[in-house]
């Protein structure tokens, strides 16, 4: 999830809606679409399809959708860095499984707050090891809310705290840190939205499919129908694969970076919310008290500016 500062953009032309609204509308879908990886990732495991069968849609749908689009970004990805490229990578495979493993463990609620909420935590530790970005006392205590917010989760409650919760957890916490890696080779790379999808979801179909004809991982493609496919098709296809991307960057053309990732921060607490309905998985006060503590945390650290600093390419 790549965060650009720009300003708001607050010209409009007559008969169109505005800006502001069309960039509220778009961060709503986005939302919508983050809350629906968490809930499907959970429900791979209750579901006929294979991890590698949904693997396979994750990435072919937006490969199928957005082939015509190749042509004009192929020098564009040609003239990228190999290095930004294996981190962008980064961002499929080894994202997808960790995550698709974790959320098998744990209930959805720390599906949300592990991989969306520690975003804010990994990323500027990482950019302060790597390139010594300085960290500032409001983004400081920002980290340190997020990160007893999951400390509240992870042991505010002990009796169901097994371990295959916390091998669940371990590997969301491994997907998280992927994710901040992935997101710091965005912020390298000279890449648009569409170009970095076509990279992603090409390379990620052909290891996908080489694996699953390998023996590396089992795929059930006799089980899958449209009616057993059809919300990974929606969601982890069309939603995660095209729209979360272009819509996250057009959100933050509109409404700026700040607005876009308040918006952003609610998701965990969204996807906690429709845990209860889908799964009837309730909210335990560790978990209300680790989630808020969370998204205090990730809007405080909205209100910071990142310090320079130079990056060694």
């Amino acid at each position: 999830m790549k965060q650009i500062e720009l300003s708001p953009q607050i010209s409009r032309s007559k008969g169109t809606f505005p800006p502001l609204l069309m960039g509220y509308i778009a961060m709503t879908l986005v939302l919508l679409i983050w809350s629906g990886f968490a809930l499907t990732m959970r429900s791979i495991h209750s579901s006929p399809l294979s991890t590698a069968d949904v693997a396979l849609i994750r990435f072919a749908v937006p490969f199928i959708l957005l082939l015509p689009f190749l042509p004009s970004r192929f020098q564009q990805i040609k003239n990228a860095r190999w290095s930004d490229i294996m981190l962008i990578l980064l961002g499929g495979l080894p994202f997808f499984f960790l995550a698709a493993y974790g959320a098998s463990k744990v209930p959805t609620a720390y599906v949300g707050n592990f991989l969306v909420g520690t975003q804010p935590f990994f990323v500027p530790t990482l950019l302060y090891l790597v390139y010594r970005q300085t960290l500032s006392k409001t983004q400081g205590a920002a980290l340190s809310l997020i990160l007893i917010g999951i400390m509240v989760m992870t042991f505010g409650d002990n009796q169901i705290l097994s371990n295959t919760m916390k091998d669940g957890l371990l590997f969301l916490i491994a997907a998280s840190l992927v994710w901040a890696v992935y997101t710091i080779g965005l912020k390298r790379a000279t890449l648009d939205p569409i170009a970095v999808a076509l990279i992603l979801s090409s390379i990620s179909l052909v290891m996908t499919i080489s694996m699953i004809i390998f023996g590396f991982i089992d795929s059930h493609l006799e089980q899958i129908t449209l009616q057993n496919s059809f919300v990974f098709i929606m969601v982890q296809g069309v939603g995660v694969g095209v729209l979360a991307t272009t819509g996250y960057t057009y959100a933050i053309r509109q409404l700026g970076a700040a607005r876009a990732a308040v918006m952003g921060s609610l998701s965990p607490v969204l996807t906690a919310l429709l845990a209860f309905p889908i799964f009837g998985e309730s909210l335990s006060i560790p978990i209300i008290v680790g989630i808020s503590l969370t998204t205090i945390g990730v809007l405080l650290s909205t209100r910071t500016k990142p310090a320079t600093h130079k990056e060694n390419h």
